[in-house]
């Protein structure tokens, strides 16, 4: 496949893109009877998501082969930062038996993670969060 150099082109794949992510997002949340909310991120995830971007625009992310062509869905997680993989390779993605018992908020192990997803334009961004930081970020179990 060739990769899109026009403007409007690459615009119109990113708009599509990022769409097809949303509707990701909810078909998750209303497969695993979770919810979606619009508005600003808590803190701790809005800084996540700027140290994701800067590390994409300054060439600092490693991924899949599959998204070298143009904008499209891909995925990433707080535990597995610089990392970004197509939707066929996100077992990639897969944390440590440590990581995967601990809170990307607060960084403590936990017993059970809540788990939550948010959308940075095309990228599903997946965060797993213990049960206190969950109540304070008002994040349904799922």
């Amino acid at each position: 496949m060739t990769t899109v150099t026009n403007p409007t082109a690459l615009a119109d794949q990113y708009d599509a893109a990022t769409q097809q992510a949303r509707r990701e997002l909810h078909q998750a949340a209303t497969r695993l009877a979770g919810r979606v909310t619009d508005g600003p991120l808590p803190a701790w995830l809005a800084d996540h998501a700027a140290a994701f971007r800067l590390a994409l625009i300054t060439g600092q992310v490693r991924g899949c082969a599959h998204l070298a062509d143009g904008p499209r869905v891909a995925h990433a997680a707080v535990w597995a930062p610089g990392y970004l993989v197509c939707p066929h390779c996100v077992a990639a993605l897969a944390p440590d038996p440590v990581e995967d018992a601990t809170c990307d908020r607060c960084r403590r192990p936990a017993g059970r993670l809540f788990a939550g997803t948010v959308a940075l334009g095309p990228i599903l961004l997946a965060y797993g969060l213990c049960e206190p930081c969950a109540a304070e970020v008002d994040t349904d179990p799922a």
